[in-house]
């Protein structure tokens, strides 16, 4: 028995089918692509090119590819709004609901800030793509922004309006270069249940600062091919949090501070925050790890740098029910990741204003 036989708010929507459609395939010169680019040549959307990502790891090769912090941004007076989207697979995962891994979350920008419209997300068995349209309120312009999946890798991604809709470009983000987050699964977004859920999804919507989102599950390991590649990154901000894939503590220790001095050789004033990771669990390693990432802030601090921060993980999730912030003892729920979102961005105000 499926559940939307015995409630029927569980059902898929898709009643915008009718009348004439235009359908615009991304990218598009009228919708605003933030987070991710397409490679003409692979025909798919990247985050990190292919002959970096390849060089440093079988993960990388992967998960370079899924689109975590994928944005589309666009005006349109349509009545109705579809998405047609194909990928190599879905991603199946028994912790993460499809509407935060394999989904796009459509959001309408407001005055008062983001109003709900839709999730597309694929049906069970439709293993290559998917196709949904819907009904919303046309005739006037609307801005909108559609979050990307965050494990899920797409090859191509359409856009489909009624025929006779207007289309323009939305509003772009505030002239503010965008900030860079590099760490683990929970950079990623696992496992939030909407795509707008991570944490620095959240933190743009208050801001309206654009993001770049480095998450790697199980890949984040600050190889020094990456860090060459984030150094040539033009960012506002770095936020460092390779904790929880680097191997051991001596792996941590042999890297992180190289790693920050390498950082600064290219970026000497580009504020770097960082943190280290928040688990339930294991506090004697998350002690060990912690006083590693502390270490190289002292030293830093010490050594006159007035632009490096951190956060510890503990403070993250906060004291109080902090064991209803996981999925799984590692993993942020929405409360984790808005937890996270809150404290972070309480750090990055107190880092500079522009950040509020």
């Amino acid at each position: 028995m499926k559940i939307e036989q015995l409630d029927k708010n569980f059902e898929i929507v898709n009643d915008g089918d009718g009348g004439e459609k235009a359908v615009y395939t991304i990218p598009h010169e009228k919708f605003d692509l933030y987070g991710v680019y397409y490679s003409e040549e692979e025909k798919r959307f990247r985050r990190v090119p292919k002959e970096v990502a390849d060089n440093i790891s079988y993960n990388l090769s992967v998960l370079a590819t899924n689109t975590a912090g994928g944005r589309l941004r666009f005006c349109t007076n349509s009545g109705t709004i579809g998405i047609e989207a194909t990928y190599p697979f879905l991603a199946h995962m028994t912790h993460m609901p499809y509407t935060g891994s394999n989904s796009f979350y459509l959001l309408e920008k407001t005055e008062s800030g983001f109003k709900y419209i839709n999730v597309f997300r694929p049906n069970f068995g439709e293993e290559k793509g998917f196709k949904q349209t819907i009904k919303i309120r046309g005739g006037a312009m609307r801005e909108f922004i559609l979050f990307f999946p965050l494990y899920n890798s797409i090859d191509s991604l359409k856009v489909i309006l009624d025929a006779d809709a207007k289309i323009e470009n939305g509003s772009k983000y505030r002239d503010i270069k965008p900030i860079l987050y590099y760490g683990s699964s929970i950079t990623q977004g696992g496992c939030a249940s909407r795509t707008d859920g991570a944490y620095q999804a959240l933190i743009s919507k208050w801001n309206d600062i654009d993001f770049i989102n480095l998450g790697f599950s199980g890949g984040c390991k600050a190889e020094d091919i990456m860090v060459d590649y984030i150094c040539g990154l033009d960012v506002s901000l770095f936020v460092l949090d390779y904790d929880h894939n680097a191997p051991s503590v001596d792996y941590l220790k042999e890297t992180h501070y190289s790693n920050y001095l390498k950082y600064r050789k290219f970026h000497p004033d580009t504020p770097i925050l960082m943190l280290s990771r928040p688990n339930i669990e294991g506090e004697e390693q998350n002690i060990a790890r912690f006083k590693v990432i502390k270490a190289t802030y002292d030293k830093a601090k010490k050594d006159g740098d007035k632009n490096v921060y951190f956060i510890p993980g503990k403070q993250l999730f906060k004291k109080e029910d902090r064991i209803n912030c996981t999925v799984d003892g590692c993993h942020p729920n929405d409360l984790g990741f808005y937890r996270m979102a809150k404290r972070i961005y309480k750090e990055l105000i107190k880092i500079d204003e522009k950040f509020r």
